[in-house]
């Protein structure tokens, strides 16, 4: 049934030269890319309840064993469970309380304890009986069961121990990851600086959003939507750029803001037209071009190439494809640059190849041109028989078009030399990120 059916990461079938050449595959371009940079190096240290979204710098260790000391996973009774006499009923008096933030106490023989949730187990437990299971009258408790020993009981340094590596370096600081530290007794954490990206739009006829239009003008989507796109806990837009389209002034924009920021994100004029100044621009000062073309749909101008020490991310103009581009290629390289690694890519759902990706099930037959790879804005429309999902595309990818781009979950992959899918057959899933 299926014409597609294996993950190859992320490869997408444009590798078949006959069909590309001289474009790069995606595989390839990604690998060129990633390849190019290095990480940050500068740290800091901030308070935990500050650190959402950052990426560790060094491996939290834990301070203290968790637990520190063994205590009560119920609210009811400790008792030790030699003090229940085979063949005699299961009856104890109750002596003394523990409660959540208690010094420990020795349990005095014969006895049972009142404890609660979290509370220290008193010397010479060795169970605790859940208040359900047990009937008290005035001082004495009958127990309806027999415990076990241990039975309740969350013991000293169960979760972690002391010097326990509780995360790794590269770990993208989730709300999950920041409950690890405090855990372990961790009140800040170093963290590498967050990216500087800078934007440079091209485009004489961009007016921004809210403005009237004038003329042939039209609004300016890429700058709020790549700006969305970027700024997250590890990085952020710094400089803003509107540039004329002209040569002169692109090589004066690139030129000055290399050096300054870890990465520039260009938008428009990186095609071939007397009007696309950026790979000449490039060109001139002496940037290192290692990928100029990709076969990939939309997006096929995307451009990769390093100023120095400052990664230079050239996509085209159309919002579509400048999007699919930054997804498929610029965030991956971001995150490489912000020390993401490991549970950190996938935390921020990208892998160390590229993405998380999913198989998914199409809800219609799909043709596709053979030759690149395709990027379709896709929507999540149910789930089949086998639990899988079921996506909703559009027959074909429209690189200016954002309806359809409004309503997608993610992206899913037709490979390039694929030249049609039938109901029901297994597609690549590339889930956005919120």
């Amino acid at each position: 049934m299926s014409v597609y059916t294996t993950m190859v990461s992320p490869d997408c079938g444009c590798d078949d030269t006959a069909l590309v050449a001289p474009l790069m595959t995606v595989s390839d371009a990604l690998e060129t890319g990633l390849a190019m940079v290095a990480k940050v190096e500068a740290t800091e240290t901030v308070p935990l309840h500050l650190a959402r979204g950052r990426i560790l710098a060094r491996p939290v260790q834990a301070q203290a064993d968790m637990p520190g000391f063994d205590n009560s996973g119920m609210d009811g009774y400790a008792l030790c469970t030699k003090d229940l006499i085979p063949g005699r009923a299961l009856v104890l008096p109750v002596q003394a309380v523990s409660a959540a933030g208690d010094a420990v106490v020795p349990l005095v023989s014969g006895t049972a304890m009142r404890i609660y949730t979290g509370a220290p187990v008193p010397q010479g437990a060795d169970a605790v009986v859940m208040q359900e299971q047990t009937d008290r009258e005035g001082d004495r408790i009958t127990l309806t069961r027999r415990p076990e020993p241990g039975e309740n009981i969350r013991r000293q340094g169960e979760d972690m121990r002391r010097t326990d590596r509780v995360l790794d370096a590269g770990r993208l600081l989730d709300p999950k990851a920041i409950a690890a530290c405090a855990g372990a007794g961790v009140g800040q954490v170093d963290v590498w600086r967050k990216l500087k990206v800078a934007l440079v739009l091209t485009g004489d006829e961009l007016t921004k959003a809210g403005e009237p239009l004038q003329g042939g003008a039209i609004w300016d989507v890429n700058t709020p939507m790549l700006c969305s796109l970027i700024e997250c806990g590890w990085a952020g837009v710094t400089e803003i750029r509107q540039v004329a389209d002209d040569r002169a002034a692109m090589i004066a924009a690139l030129d000055e803001l290399a050096g300054r920021v870890d990465m520039i994100v260009t938008s428009g004029g990186v095609s071939v037209g007397d009007r696309d100044h950026v790979k000449p621009a490039l060109a001139a000062l002496g940037a290192k071009i290692g990928v100029s073309g990709v076969a990939i749909k939309p997006g096929k101008p995307i451009t990769l190439s390093a100023l120095g020490d400052t990664m230079v991310v050239s996509l085209p103009g159309n919002p579509v494809s400048a999007f699919v581009t930054w997804v498929v290629f610029g965030a991956p390289i971001a995150a490489r640059m912000a020390g993401l690694t490991g549970a950190g890519l996938t935390g921020a759902g990208l892998t160390g190849a590229g993405h998380t990706r999913r198989h998914v099930r199409a809800d219609q037959a799909l043709r596709h041109k053979p030759g690149r790879c395709e990027y379709r804005p896709a929507r999540i429309s149910g789930y089949g028989s086998d639990g899988l999902e079921v996506v909703t595309t559009g027959t074909r990818t429209h690189s200016a078009q954002l309806g359809p781009l409004a309503e997608a979950d993610g992206l899913v992959l037709i490979p390039a030399g694929v030249d049609c899918l039938n109901q029901d057959d297994l597609m690549e899933f590339l889930p956005f990120q919120a």
